[in-house]
């Protein structure tokens, strides 16, 4: 949906995560579609969340509200390791998996000073309600996706990974408000601007499919949506393969290489690639090829010629391939092509023949 009910009410802008996750605070996180392709709330409304918005953790494990954080802005899609919590998800069995996801940078996370929890909630029941009650009578027929909805005599949390909560509700709770406050009356941190090496760096490390570290840059374009649905395909291919010879550990987002395999007592480390085509070459980043070169058990799963469509719907779709496995893979540096340098520059300008603008030389002009 391109225009929601609060999209020209420029003080709308908090969110409720509700999530049971461990690092609650973190990045927004969620696949682009739910199981089987479809669309849900609870996911699309993270691409909703823009610079500056408000983010209100709820921990449902705890069933209370913990903290509160803010959006710098930043999005990209990455691949993420997602586990379906919703009743739906468990009757149909549905089992952990990649999936291509988004992602959507905080910070500045801070805890309220005491959490809120479900029981306190539920005795504001009616105030609360009165809030969602006043938006369906000013925007009847659109969806609200509001945080809470009547159970019974009482009432439960929204069952979606993400809602919209509205500016009102903070007048029912205002140990909340004290924390929203708090982060508005600060001013947002301040990020740097990459060097044009941890540009390049970041660059070849997308290609080489690990967008995840590291992982600045706004936005990705179609093309780069591809490139993560070819790297999860590969990933769940592989963890499928792997599963069946020994106990797979998910090293992904904290190793140079993907997944850590026990196999008849000995620890293999798996690097994996996914390409749409043929099986001639891939792309490693420096820290694979230093691994790979240093650790006496790697092993290498491609699986090319993947093929790639889009749907009606504009949903990527990846299937078939074929499969490449090299165990042991004893890194050949002699097939090692170098695409870039990195060059430091040492020793004094001017004496390395630089024209200082002071000798009365005349500065030679900058083109634009």
């Amino acid at each position: 949906m391109d225009t929601y009910w609060w999209s020209h009410r420029l003080n709308e802008d908090l969110f409720m995560e509700i999530t049971r996750r461990d690092d609650i605070g973190a990045d927004l996180k969620a696949p682009i579609a739910a199981r089987g392709g479809a669309n849900t709330p609870g996911y699309t409304l993270v691409s909703a969340v823009q610079t500056n918005s408000i983010v209100v953790h709820y921990d449902s494990a705890a069933e209370q509200i913990v903290g509160v954080s803010r959006a710098t802005g930043e999005r990209f899609h990455e691949p993420i390791w997602w586990a379906a919590r919703g009743s739906y998800a468990r009757k149909a069995g549905a089992e952990p998996r990649w999936l291509p996801g988004l992602v959507v940078a905080l910070e500045d996370y801070r805890p309220l000073a005491e959490p809120l929890s479900l029981a306190v909630l539920r005795q504001r029941r009616l105030a609360l309600l009165a809030v969602r009650d006043a938006l369906q009578a000013e925007f009847p027929g659109q969806p609200l996706y509001f945080p809470w909805i009547p159970y019974q005599d009482s009432l439960r949390t929204f069952q979606a990974y993400l809602a919209k909560l509205p500016h009102a509700v903070l007048d029912v709770l205002p140990e909340v408000r004290e924390a929203v406050d708090s982060l508005i009356g600060e001013q947002p941190s301040v990020t740097l601007s990459q060097s044009g090496i941890e540009e390049a760096e970041r660059q070849v490390a997308s290609v080489a499919g690990r967008p995840r570290t590291p992982r600045k840059g706004q936005g990705f374009a179609t093309d780069q949506r591809v490139k993560v649905a070819v790297e999860t395909y590969a990933m769940n291919e592989a963890l499928l393969y792997y599963t069946r010879l020994g106990k797979v550990t998910d090293t992904s987002r904290t190793e140079s290489f993907d997944y850590e395999v026990e196999i008849g007592g000995a620890s293999w480390h798996v690097e994996v690639k996914g390409t749409t085509g043929d099986p001639a070459e891939i792309l490693l980043t420096p820290n694979e090829v230093r691994h790979a070169s240093e650790y006496p058990r790697v092993a290498l799963f491609v699986l090319s010629n993947i093929t790639v469509i889009h749907d009606n719907n504009g949903q990527i779709i990846t299937s078939g391939g074929r499969t490449s496995i090299f165990h042991p893979w004893l890194l050949d540096r002699a097939q090692l092509s170098p695409i870039g340098y990195r060059y430091r520059l040492a020793g004094d300008a001017e004496k390395a023949g630089a024209l200082p603008t002071n000798s009365g030389q005349q500065a030679l002009p900058i083109s634009t």
